[in-house]
C-alpha cells in the first residue's frame, strides 16, 4: 500500500464521521496507515540505550541518533493518527550537520517508505521560503537543544531559538508541498504538536537536539521497520545546495499489534 494514503477528511471533519463508518474506513486500509494499531519496540538486533528497553541508537561519523517510540507525552489521540518518535541527535563530529525532514524515514521490509511529515506548511521558492500564515509563535518550545539553530523559515514559529544565518539551502519545496498535505490528513498542527516537534535546522559540533518526528502509521503486520536517517554535513556558501553525506544510521524496530 502506498504510504501516503490518508484519512478521507481533515481532523475537524473526521470527528463528525459516525463511529461505524470510521471503523469501516479503517478496515478498508487493511490495518495500514490511518488507524494506529501497531506498536514499535527496538528489535532484538538493535543497539538499546543502557538503562532502558524502549530506546535504541545508531551512530555514524561521530553523529549518534537515538530513537524512542513510546515517549509521546501529549494528547493520546495523536498516536491514533501518526507514530510520534522522539529522536535525539548528538553531533560529536567536526562538521555542522543538518536536520531536514526529507533525511528521515521509516522503511518496511517490503520497501514501503514513510517519510517524516512536516507539521507546518512552508511556502515560497527554494531561496526565499516562508512559514505559511496563521500559526501563533511557540513561546516555550518543548524540544531540547544545545548548539542547534533553526532554519530561517522556522524563526517566526520559535522566536526564542537561535536562527541559522549562513548561506545553505535547507528548504525542499517539493517535499513540503506533498508531505505536509499528508500530515494534515492525519493530525492537526496544534500548539502541543508543534511545541514537541523536532524543527529543521543545523547542529554544530558538540551540539544536540531532541524532539518528535511524525510518521504515518505502520501496518501492524509489517513485522519490522527500520528508522533511517541520512547524516549530511553542511559546509556553507561554497556548497550551498547538496552538502556532504557522512553516512546513514539505521535503527530497527519490531512491529506488533496493539492490544
Amino acid at each position: 500500500m502506498n504510504a501516503s494514503v490518508g484519512a478521507p477528511h481533515a481532523v475537524g471533519q473526521a470527528q463528525r464521521v459516525p463511529r461505524l463508518a470510521y471503523m469501516v474506513w479503517c478496515a478498508s486500509l487493511l490495518g495500514a496507515s490511518g488507524c494506529a494499531s501497531a506498536v514499535l519496540t527496538p528489535a532484538p538486533e538493535a543497539r538499546v540505550v543502557p538503562g532502558t528497553a524502549s530506546a535504541a541508537m545508531s551512530e555514524v561519523a561521530g553523529v549518534r541518533v537515538t530513537v524512542q517510540a513510546d515517549a509521546w507525552e501529549g494528547v493520546r489521540s495523536v498516536t491514533d493518527r501518526v507514530h510520534p518518535l522522539r529522536v535525539t541527535i548528538e553531533n560529536r563530529s567536526a562538521f555542522t550537520v543538518r536536520v531536514r525532514y526529507g533525511d528521515f524515514a521509516l522503511v518496511a521490509a517490503n520497501g514501503v517508505r514513510r517519510p517524516a511529515l512536516p507539521p507546518v506548511r512552508v511556502e515560497g521558492d527554494l531561496l526565499s521560503p516562508m512559514l505559511a500564515p496563521g500559526l501563533a509563535p511557540i513561546i516555550t518550545p518543548r524540544f531540547s537543544y544545545r548548539r542547534f539553530y533553526v532554519a530561517p523559515y522556522f524563526a517566526p514559529l520559535y522566536p526564542g531559538v537561535p536562527v541559522y544565518g549562513r548561506p545553505y539551502v535547507l528548504y525542499d519545496p517539493g517535499y513540503y508541498a506533498f508531505w505536509h498535505v499528508d500530515f494534515t490528513r492525519a493530525v492537526r498542527s496544534s500548539v502541543e504538536v508543534l511545541s514537541l516537534a523536532l524543527p529543521e535546522g543545523v547542529i554544530e559540533p558538540e551540539g544536540q537536539v531532541a524532539g518528535f518526528l511524525y510518521f504515518r502509521t505502520v501496518d501492524p503486520d509489517a513485522g519490522q521497520v527500520v528508522f533511517r536517517a541520512a547524516i549530511v554535513a553542511v559546509h556553507g556558501e561554497r556548497d550551498a545546495v547538496g552538502g556532504t553525506v557522512l553516512g546513514e544510521v539505521a535503527v530497527p524496530f519490531t512491529v506488533t499489534k496493539r492490544r
